[in-house]
């Protein structure tokens, strides 16, 4: 008899101190709700406007530009206004060349800082994880089922916010 009791305060035992040993953190909440998360997307959102604004000033010149040669056309030689459209057509790959490349800087500089909030969150995880005898850290989009009780998401969010 005591042989089976044992048995079964074994089993429980080892089966609570497995639920602690498991967490789950929904990292996109982290990202987009933390202080640092917030403040990375508002300066991403901005940069992205005040380049969308600069784009549509420069196609607005560019489109007046066009017109103009267009109505050039019966004004010119062909020689000349077959200048002014290779003039004009070259100007625009510089543009889209530009446009291309500013889009480019601005999504790299908000990635850089996206990877060094994740990479804060990953240390947070890992000083939490050691402090609270966790051994495996899940993200919530791969978890189908779980106790609410295992969703450290909340508590992660407290600290990253200090």
């Amino acid at each position: 008899m005591k042989k089976y009791f044992l048995l079964i305060i074994f089993f429980f035992t080892s089966f609570s101190s497995l639920a602690n040993e498991i967490a789950i953190v929904d990292i996109n909440f982290l990202l987009k709700n933390s202080n640092e998360g917030k403040a990375i997307d508002k300066e991403f959102k901005s940069q992205s406007e005040k380049n969308l604004n600069s784009f549509k000033k420069k196609e607005k010149g560019l489109k007046d530009k066009e017109n103009k040669i267009a109505s050039k056309k019966n004004v010119l030689s062909k020689e000349d206004f077959k200048k002014e459209v290779q003039a004009f057509s070259e100007e625009v790959k510089k543009y889209n060349k530009e446009r291309k490349e500013k889009i480019n800087k601005t999504n790299n500089q908000n990635n850089e800082k996206v990877v060094k909030l994740l990479k804060k969150i990953n240390s947070i995880l890992i000083d939490y994880s050691k402090e609270n005898n966790i051994s495996t850290t899940l993200d919530k989009k791969y978890v189908i089922m779980t106790k609410s009780e295992n969703d450290i998401t909340e508590k992660i969010l407290k600290i990253l916010n200090k």
